[in-house]
């Protein structure tokens, strides 16, 4: 069995609630004589069906610390545990098997696929999987209903408003029903107004149990969820419940 069949057999078993387990996760750079320390000793446990938050200024380490929680990049040190599996234990066919069965990430600039419809963006990541072409419709248009865009499934994203496509980025990752939502700012790029309706999505998601993770800058929308983590200069300078007072 792969390890990735045995994060899932684990999660069928319900034998840990803790979904992501960090100890002292480092990320350094050389740069010229210099050690950028974009992460200094990061550690943290994030449960199933929880909503965290983590904000910060820019270079406060919110890019890193994306890119290795989505497993896009290594650490240079520390241990990281996803749904029970050691990452750091995987290799690259491994990692992009986890990211796809296990992550679905959602970004402030849509990443969608310019000249396939709203239908075909949802199914791209089902490619990468031996089920059939029926059922991968059938899937992306189901992830379609649940972000109420099933009357714009034949759409090009240009024909979509920002609001509708970053609809579209949202079931384009849960068309894999993964265990995370990984949201990078996402709703950096739309309006206020917008902005609000993608974020009472994300409600009605977390309700239905869905674990998501949003990484931003903006008070106002780390604190829609149930729990905020303040970065600083690669470190967590405060975990606090949603809601609590900054200082």
């Amino acid at each position: 069995m792969s390890s990735v069949d045995e994060s899932a057999a684990a999660k069928d078993a319900g034998e840990d609630s803790v979904l992501i387990r960090m100890q002292d996760i480092r990320k350094h750079y050389e740069m010229g004589s210099q050690i950028v320390r974009a992460l200094d000793g990061i550690s943290v446990e994030i449960g199933r069906g929880d909503w965290v938050s983590f904000i910060g200024s820019s270079g406060s380490g919110k890019s890193t610390f994306l890119n290795i929680l989505g497993c896009l990049d290594r650490p240079s040190g520390g241990e990281y545990f996803l749904n029970g599996v050691y990452v750091e234990e995987l290799g690259a066919n491994q990692l992009a098997e986890i990211r796809n069965r296990e992550i679905g990430f959602i970004f402030q600039s849509f990443n969608l696929l310019p000249r396939a419809t709203a239908l075909g963006n949802v199914m791209q990541p089902l490619v990468y999987r031996r089920i059939s072409y029926r059922r991968r419709k059938e899937m992306a248009m189901e992830a379609l209903r649940r972000v109420r865009l099933d009357d714009r499934m034949d759409h090009l994203p240009n024909q979509l408003s920002g609001g509708q496509r970053q609809r579209v980025a949202i079931a384009r990752a849960l068309v894999t029903e993964p265990s995370i939502l990984l949201a990078d700012e996402p709703t950096g790029n739309l309006d206020s107004r917008t902005g609000a309706e993608i974020m009472q999505l994300f409600d009605q998601l977390h309700r239905e149990g869905q674990t998501l993770i949003l990484v931003t800058h903006e008070e106002d929308v780390a604190g829609l969820g149930d729990r905020v983590i303040e970065l600083l200069d690669g470190k967590i300078i405060r975990d606090r419940r949603a809601g609590e007072p900054l200082h």
